[in-house]
């Protein structure tokens, strides 16, 4: 009969060597085991077996049906033992995976605040920004008075109380930033129902800072693109910060590019999200001189660095 993701055959006294045999046929099927009520070997077209348990869980008319891995890495005693557990619990009337679930959520709320900045580190920090050393440090100096305390426990006053003190020793604009990175943090926390609540929600901003509008003049900039002309620096270096002129890309951006980067038919330059200070993708067109300049690295380059020792 059908059942599920495929046809179900006759019952069997499963065994590690009638599952060697089972064969792969157009649409997958299961062979059910006679031994352990519910469970199954689901034999797919690609040769892959997967124990595939089902079970009613009595009381409610909730039914549950799940994979409990392939049967290279669990074997037929690991999935009796495992399938034995969950229908036991539902014969009487508990839904074990849904209590495991709610008990793994639990965990997760309980984290302290150390583990807390390691996870968030882990997951959204390294690997995705350029600042994941800085960001390390001041979410580690900023917390160092609780990162022993339950992460969902840390309230407001908790967050304002480190970072009034930073202030009040005249360093507003670095009780600012580590505001900034307690935020980001934490409502990524809130985000992955790690806590309930975003503890730094509704802090005052402190020291700013002053914007940045700081231009090169029209002269300022034919006076350094003369000196880029001179035997001062390197030719890469010359051109990498010629480059950074002409598009307005980041020094380390423009040195880090790579030939697979650029569209030489239409020449424009995508820079990756990786190598993005926002972790966003950026799409730039190559024209004029920086068109000249890219055309001369990229002869007979398909794929690499541009800027070898860059």
């Amino acid at each position: 009969m059908a059942f599920g993701a495929g046809l179900t055959r006759g019952a069997q006294l499963l065994t590690h060597r009638s599952i060697e045999t089972l064969r792969p046929a157009e649409a997958p099927y299961r062979v059910t085991d006679q031994r352990c009520k519910g469970l199954a070997v689901r034999v797919a077209p690609s040769g892959v077996k997967t124990w595939d348990l089902a079970y009613r869980i009595r009381g409610t008319g909730k039914m549950r049906r799940l994979s409990l891995g392939r049967t290279t890495d669990v074997s037929l005693e690991q999935a009796r033992e495992r399938a034995n557990e969950l229908t036991s619990a539902a014969r009487g009337g508990r839904d074990l995976i849904g209590e495991e679930g709610e008990a793994r959520d639990a965990a997760a709320s309980r984290i302290t605040v150390g583990s807390l900045i390691d996870l968030y580190l882990r997951r959204r920090v390294v690997g995705r920004l350029r600042t994941a050393k800085s960001i390390e440090s001041r979410l580690k100096r900023t917390l160092s008075p609780i990162l022993q305390r339950y992460a969902a426990d840390i309230c407001r006053r908790d967050i304002r109380a480190i970072l009034d003190s930073i202030a009040d020793r005249g360093q507003g604009r670095e009780a600012e930033k580590r505001r900034q990175v307690c935020t980001a943090m934490f409502r990524w926390a809130l985000s992955q129902d790690i806590v309930t609540a975003d503890p730094t929600a509704g802090l005052e901003a402190y020291d700013r800072g002053a914007p940045r509008d700081r231009v090169l003049s029209l002269e300022e900039i034919e006076l350094v693109w003369k000196w880029l002309d001179t035997d001062a620096l390197s030719l890469e270096a010359a051109d990498i910060l010629k480059l950074e002129l002409l598009t307005g890309a980041r020094c380390g951006e423009i040195s880090g590019i790579r030939a697979e980067e650029i569209d030489r038919q239409k020449w424009i330059w995508t820079l990756p999200p990786s190598r993005s200070k926002n972790g966003r993708q950026r799409v730039t067109p190559i024209v004029g001189a920086a068109r000249e300049m890219l055309e001369q690295r990229l002869s007979g380059v398909e794929k690499g660095p541009l800027f070898p020792a860059g």
